[in-house]
């Protein structure tokens, strides 16, 4: 299996059949259609440091060609997993909630803070760390920021927050783990991972699923959310 055929087994049949189930429509339409273009401005520059450093990589055959240091497919794959995570959140996310209380954008921030530290010292040491820590110093920033702006509006819909994330992070595990350890389309190095799997997974692996589903989630229900517009403005 190549990678653009793992595209058109796992990515894009649940993407239709999502879409026709949601039928998204104004006013929550355009954030998310806008969300794939920021997943892809914001992970481009990351996703080519990592194969740079050759902390991931694709075996020749596998793919179409490269733009910089990454496969085409893999810039396809920064437009197809917010357009996936998105559209089961269409239907997940009922009315907004009323927001929680003030105090949720302070721990919620405070500890995604804390988070953001330990990336950072993971990063710095380097080595078998470096791809945690990579993972932890690039995406919780933006939990920091996005639980400071609207914690008390994340924590009131926690419901499909948490759903939102859950469903598709298990998805895509399984679709990494199949196209991992069955069909070889792409490689994780061992000398900057921690070795921790889980089924096979590596536990970096299954951060950044998690983290990325948790940044499309979280942005998409503040961007829903009229009080969120409301301290935009």
């Amino acid at each position: 299996m190549t990678y653009l055929q793992f595209h058109l087994v796992f990515l894009l049949p649940p993407l239709i059949l999502l879409l026709l189930w949601a039928r998204p429509r104004p006013p929550r339409l355009w954030a998310y259609l806008l969300m794939p273009l920021i997943a892809f401005l914001y992970t481009t520059p990351w996703d080519n440091y990592l194969v740079w450093r050759e902390v991931w990589g694709y075996p020749e055959g596998r793919v179409l060609f490269r733009i910089g240091y990454v496969p085409f497919e893999e810039y396809l794959f920064f437009l197809l997993q917010p357009l996936l995570t998105g559209a089961l959140l269409l239907r997940l996310a009922g009315e907004p909630p009323s927001p929680g209380p003030g105090l949720a954008r302070v721990v919620g921030g405070g500890i995604w803070l804390l988070v953001d530290a330990l990336g950072v010292l993971l990063l710095a040491l380097g080595g078998p760390y470096l791809y945690l820590g990579l993972i932890l110093a690039y995406f919780v920033p933006i939990f920091v920021l996005q639980w400071a702006f609207g914690g008390d509006l994340l924590w009131a819909w926690r419901g499909p927050l948490l759903l939102g994330v859950l469903l598709p992070t298990l998805y895509l595990w399984f679709a990494d783990f199949w196209a991992i350890t069955r069909e070889g389309i792409w490689w994780i190095s061992e000398a900057y991972t921690l070795g921790v799997k889980a089924w096979g997974l590596p536990l970096e692996e299954m951060a950044f699923f998690l983290f990325t589903n948790l940044a499309i989630v979280q942005g998409l229900l503040l961007a829903w959310h009229p009080e969120a517009l409301k301290r935009l403005r």
